[in-house]
């Protein structure tokens, strides 16, 4: 079946995780840094999560699943390694309407989870729809591999100019003109040499030409 790829904006809302074990302990790291507030139910956990627990990061309802655990729930994942818990809840939140995920279980999800690169502001997001999530790990590697070194950096400082440019330019295919070059690869390798002054003057000379352009139309 195809699928439509989204971010999630998971920023205070209720994630519920079904199990805890080591997979699900992975669920709760991934979505802690997401600003979710996480519940657990498992009768038992791994020490990761009951620290996380004792330190107020996330909630443990120490106990066996069931339908009333869903209530105030915004997307579940499921990770246990009981096949009918797996299921039940599977049919308990697609039936009220909850965006699940059951791990290593494609035919009962809702949603899948790809592999993910992150450096700053840059996300990639490697699927293979749960078809293999070893390739597509694999296939994050790789790419991490292929992302030169300050790119955080340069993400950083194309954020800190789109004010600018929005100020400076209001017409719009201006903008366009000024992002082109400013993304041509010239400022990127300014900042991966660590000149980012360099890299400052580059898109300040930019942005004035594009200006002075507009002013003499």
């Amino acid at each position: 079946m195809p699928t439509y790829p989204v971010s999630l904006v998971l920023q205070d809302r209720a994630a519920l995780v079904v199990g805890g074990g080591a997979v699900a302990t992975r669920k709760v790291e991934g979505l802690l840094p997401a600003g979710a507030h996480v519940t657990v139910v498992a009768p038992e956990v791994t020490e990761a999560l009951r620290a996380l627990a004792d330190a107020g990061r996330c909630a443990w309802r120490a106990k066996a699943y069931d339908a009333a655990d869903l209530s105030g729930a915004d997307i579940v994942f499921v990770a246990t390694d009981d096949e009918d818990v797996n299921a039940r809840a599977y049919r308990d939140a697609s039936g009220a309407h909850l965006m699940v995920n059951v791990a290593d279980r494609p035919e009962l999800c809702t949603f899948f989870l790809p592999s993910v690169l992150r450096r700053g502001k840059l996300s990639i997001a490697v699927s293979t729809e749960g078809a293999s999530p070893l390739t597509a790990r694999r296939l994050r590697r790789e790419l991490e591999e292929r992302i030169p070194a300050g790119f955080e950096t340069y993400l950083d400082l194309l954020a800190a100019w789109r004010p600018r440019a929005i100020a400076a330019l209001p017409d719009e295919p201006a903008r366009l003109r000024f992002w082109q070059q400013a993304t041509d690869g010239r400022v990127q390798r300014l900042v991966q040499a660590a000149d980012e002054e360099a890299a400052e003057r580059l898109l300040e000379e930019l942005l004035e030409a594009e200006r002075t352009a507009c002013a003499t139309l």
